[in-house]
């Protein structure tokens, strides 16, 4: 970090109080190259923003653990350290002294999520008098929420358990269906990132079988008869699996989440999609099965 020198007097005057803090770069989960989002405020007090692709967000076949909420505060630099000052003294910034009217100062803006893990941190240079904390882009903020957002594996269920059954229908739900969320908060504005489940997409070893399912599907009732349920996701096999690798298809069940934000401020906009995906190896067995429709009476 770069040592910003100013009147030592007036450091005095403005930051009251020390507060350590690291300007390491953000944790909470497993970043990768793009981390910040990009886009433009615009006319009506709404932000588009877009991203290529969901790969700042970790691969697609590991969990990603995620971190907490962010807060920002603004210290002062001191200028015989690199370490901040105390918090800064905004009413003096606003009516500084005659002789300082003009003066460019430096204040440290440190994003954490208040657990002691690294946090962000930012030097900031402004001009006086100024009254309030420099303008917070809520683009920005999004992205930070959005660098701490968990997107866990899909908890991809089957009924039956285990070992199928060929030309019997599967049924397939995922657990965790829930929505993620995380915000960050900085000079009175607040953005929210959400990542929403949308669909559940199933492939079965086999070229060109899979399964899209909108919902998060639903486990099959012992305590009903078979005529008074349904499955919303399902599928049926119709050849063993003794001619596949290690006498298994690998299946694969990806849960595919829509990420959004919005913010108190108005301004709002739409990430894009980032898929999870977990491989279960799957057994199907050729049984002599009777299928009966009965309905009842």
């Amino acid at each position: 970090m770069r040592r910003v020198s100013f009147a030592v007097g007036l450091i005095v005057a403005l930051f009251i109080g020390h507060h350590p803090a690291s300007a390491s770069p953000p944790g909470g989960g497993e970043l990768g190259d793009d981390q910040f989002a990009g886009g433009d405020l615009l006319g009506d007090g709404s932000a588009e923003v877009t991203v290529s692709d969901g790969k700042d967000l970790g691969a697609e076949d590991r969990p990603r653990v995620g971190g907490g909420n962010i807060t920002c505060r603004w210290y002062g630099m001191n200028a015989e350290s690199e370490n901040p000052a105390g918090p800064v003294n905004w009413d003096l910034l606003r009516n500084p002294p005659p002789e300082m009217v003009g003066v460019v100062v430096s204040v440290l803006r440190v994003c954490d999520d208040g657990t002691g893990a690294p946090g962000e941190a930012e030097v900031v240079r402004l001009p006086l008098p100024t009254g309030q904390p420099p303008p917070v882009d809520p683009r920005r903020l999004a992205a930070m929420a959005r660098s701490r957002l968990p997107l866990p594996l899909p908890e991809a269920r089957t009924s039956p358990a285990g070992e199928q059954t060929a030309n019997l229908e599967t049924w397939m739900w995922v657990e965790n269906w829930t929505e993620q969320t995380r915000s960050a908060s900085a000079g009175g504005v607040t953005a929210t990132v959400v990542a929403r489940p949308v669909r559940q997409v199933w492939s079965f070893g086999v070229p060109g079988e899979t399964k899209v399912c909108t919902g998060a599907g639903k486990p099959y009732d012992l305590s009903l008869q078979p005529w008074q349920q349904s499955t919303t996701c399902g599928y049926t096999f119709r050849h063993s699996s003794a001619t596949q690798p290690d006498a298994v298809y690998q299946v694969k069940a990806s849960l595919v989440w829509h990420i959004t934000w919005t913010s108190n401020i108005g301004a709002a906009g739409d990430l894009g999609f980032v898929t999870r995906t977990t491989t279960i190896p799957m057994s199907v067995a050729e049984h002599q099965a009777l299928i009966v429709n009965r309905r009842a009476p």
